[in-house]
Parts: C-alpha cells; structure tokens; sequence
C-alpha cells in the first residue's frame, strides 16, 4: 500500500524492479522501523506499506519455516501429522505453546529478503485502496480524521470538550468534560480503571505497557 506517512507500527517493502506481469521485486522488508528510520523511507520514495496479505503455496511456506524457523517448524510438522486423529487435541495443546511467539513478517520476511532482489524471490502488487491498519492509535486518529473532518485535526469523544491552541489530538474519555490547553500530538484514553497518555509519534510503544501489565499480573487492566 501506498505510504502516506512515517508509521511506526508497520512494515515497510522497499520495492525494485517491475516484471513484465506488473509485480514489483521486493529489495527488503522491514517491520516496524522507528521513527527516523520510518521517515527515511518515506523520503526515498520507494517504500510502501505491508499490508499484510500474502500468496504463496503451502509447500513453499513449509520450505521457508523450516530455513528461517527450524525449531517451530518441526513442532509444527508433528501437529499437522496428528491432524484427523484422536491425538489432535492432545498433541496440538503440548506442542502449539512451545512454538516460537513470532510473527511471519519477523520471523520470514526480513530474513529471506536479507537474500536480496534477485535471490529471495519475492514480489509484491502495488495497490492502493484507502486501506488502513487500524492496530494503533495513530491510526485510528488518522481514520477519525479522515471520516469526521475535525477543523483542528482533533477528535473527541467525550461528555463536552473545550480546546484553545491545542490540535493535532486523539481524544477518548467517555462521560467526562475535557480542556484541551496548548497540547499538540497528544493521545489520552480513559478506559475507566486505566489512562493512557502519549504522543501519536510514540503510541506504538503501548505494547510496552501491556507486557508490563501481564508481567505484574494486573490481567483485569489489560
């Protein structure tokens, strides 16, 4: 997809030469890069969004697991072996959580394209239909905006809000009155037993948030 801003939250397809079909070679994947990293390749122009959706045979992913993910690969291999049997259920609930926690784009993508536009073997179809991830407040913002228009790039939900030199916001605090006083960027959500505040730039990072909340245990606040 067509990148339209430095998102953090993404991953990013440097694109290179175009086949005759009208693919385009992938030169490298890169997933969610920081923020001047995002900026560079939006700047280079020849960067696009990940989108996520992904073409391949089945034999051609279980060839790239076990390159690129050895261990989970085998796991995997005894799971599906036990499919259609009476051991399914057992054999998927003792091996499936000694899998890798990964996602394909780490785990596949990056490393096969370290092999280069020639070698990984890799194309990706340039689209762009207004599609838009919807994983981060950032872009949630962005969506907000594009939909409801805000005059000062701010949505609020809210009881009844008030804003003086202030824009560029993301506001959710249901049933209460907000001020919003010389703040640009900001993200702030009320959740009831929990806030969130951050910057649109850095709100990424909430996953942080979470893994602390799992490793003190406090489940009912996530």
């Amino acid at each position: 997809m067509r990148a339209t801003r430095p998102e953090t939250g993404y991953g990013y397809i440097e694109s290179g030469a175009r086949d005759n079909n009208g693919s385009l070679r992938v030169r490298r994947f890169t997933e969610k890069p920081d923020l001047t990293r995002a900026r560079e390749f939006i700047d280079a122009g020849n960067f696009v969004w990940n989108s996520g959706m992904f073409l391949w045979r089945a034999d051609t992913l279980a060839n790239a697991l076990h390159e690129h993910l050895p261990n989970t690969a085998l796991l995997l291999e005894k799971i599906a072996a036990a499919y259609g049997t009476s051991k399914f259920g057992e054999t998927f609930r003792k091996l499936y959580p000694k899998c890798e926690n990964i996602s394909i784009d780490y785990a596949v993508l990056e490393p096969r394209s370290s092999k280069g536009e020639a070698g990984s073997r890799i194309f990706c179809l340039p689209s762009d239909f207004g599609w838009n991830d919807l994983g981060s407040w950032t872009a949630l913002h962005a969506h907000h905006v594009a939909k409801t228009k805000p005059a000062d790039g701010s949505p609020v939900s809210a009881s009844g809000s008030f804003a003086l030199n202030a824009k560029n916001n993301y506001v959710h605090v249901p049933g209460k009155f907000v001020a919003l006083v010389g703040v640009n960027n900001l993200v702030i959500v009320d959740t009831g037993d929990a806030l969130l505040v951050t910057t649109l730039d850095q709100s990424q990072d909430v996953g942080k948030v979470v893994k602390h909340l799992d490793e003190k245990k406090l489940h009912k606040l996530v």
